[in-house]
């Protein structure tokens, strides 16, 4: 997950940052330097936030069961003898 993370920031600071220079090449607007800092860290935190989503999920799929006696549980899984 860290890896993903440290990729997802590198990716995002070059992609705000080639936006930035973009946007004032072709519009002339400058995007101040804490804005871009904003931009990339919102990125990475939302990217942190779903690829540890991503991770609970796979580990909750291969969680198994345990084995044991339905007698011994007091849920709705109970059988009826």
């Amino acid at each position: 997950m860290k890896h993903t993370v440290w990729i997802t920031l590198i990716i995002a600071a070059v992609v705000v940052n080639v936006a930035a220079e973009l946007v004032f090449y072709f519009g002339g607007v400058t995007i101040a330097m804490f804005y871009r800092i904003v931009l990339i860290t919102g990125i990475t935190i939302i990217s942190a936030i779903f690829v540890g989503a991503i991770f609970l999920v796979g580990v909750l799929e291969a969680e198994k069961p345990l084995s044991g006696n339905v007698r011994d549980t007091l849920g709705a899984d109970k059988k009826t003898d």
